[in-house]
């Protein structure tokens, strides 16, 4: 699985770009030398768009159990919300 984190970290700074060829997709990274701010070769790494959708929808249906859950616990007659 990508890092979204490093991806959306690197697409603010304009330093990563996502590949698509006929039959696979890939994040290219820019990559620089910490030292001397020389840059180095990309960091190219592929990714399943399927597996991609497929985490999304096990998060989603995650998230409904726990909206369900809340929704569960509010109506109890003596809820209280902890802050």
């Amino acid at each position: 699985m990508i890092d979204l984190k490093k991806y959306s970290e690197l697409k603010e700074k304009n330093a990563v770009e996502i590949l698509k060829t006929e039959n696979s997709s890939a994040l290219s990274y820019s990559k620089y030398n910490d030292s001397t701010g020389t840059r180095l070769p990309n960091e190219v790494i592929g990714f399943d768009m399927k597996e991609l959708e497929d985490k999304k929808k096990e998060l989603q249906d995650e998230i409904a159990e726990i909206d369900a859950f809340i929704i569960d616990c509010k109506a109890i007659a003596d809820y209280k919300a902890i802050a």
